[in-house]
């Protein structure tokens, strides 16, 4: 049987919560000085499903994944599944889940939550990706907000 666990993280975003969930929902505009995008395949172009290829920068370390993202609009939250990349060399399984909730019409909360199966016992919980997309999240509303 499967031990997947899970890990969850909420962080207050200055903006409305159709603003921060779009640069996900249009897989455009989302990028920080820590991460970039190789490439984003699309095989049905009304899907809201895709396949993207990132690069990044995890405590010092450049690392890949290739992850299939779907997007639901309605709840306003996006999945990113990996299928490829440095991550699976420790977790058999791993996903992250985006859900961004108003809070107010100038406030936001994106709740970010990991499931993931270890690929065995001595492997670590992913906290150095929880930390980077805790830095990554106020990247982004950095970068954001300067635009407007």
């Amino acid at each position: 049987m499967a031990n997947v666990h899970s890990l969850e993280m909420e962080i207050q975003v200055k903006m409305t919560a159709e603003r921060f969930f779009n640069t996900f929902k249009n897989k455009e505009g989302n990028f920080t000085d820590k991460t970039e995008a190789v490439s984003v395949h699309r095989d049905d172009p009304t899907s809201n499903s895709s396949t993207q290829i990132w690069n990044f920068i995890v405590d010092g370390k450049m690392e890949q994944i290739k992850e299939k993202i779907d997007v639901d609009e309605e709840n306003k939250s996006v999945s990113f599944l990996a299928l490829e990349g440095d991550v699976l060399k420790q977790y058999k399984s791993y996903k992250i889940i985006l859900e961004v909730v108003p809070k107010d019409d100038q406030v936001c909360i994106a709740k970010w939550t990991w499931e993931y199966e270890k690929l065995n016992d001595d492997v670590p919980p992913p906290t150095k990706y929880t930390a980077f997309v805790a830095d990554y999240t106020r990247d982004l509303e950095t970068r954001l907000l300067s635009e407007s």
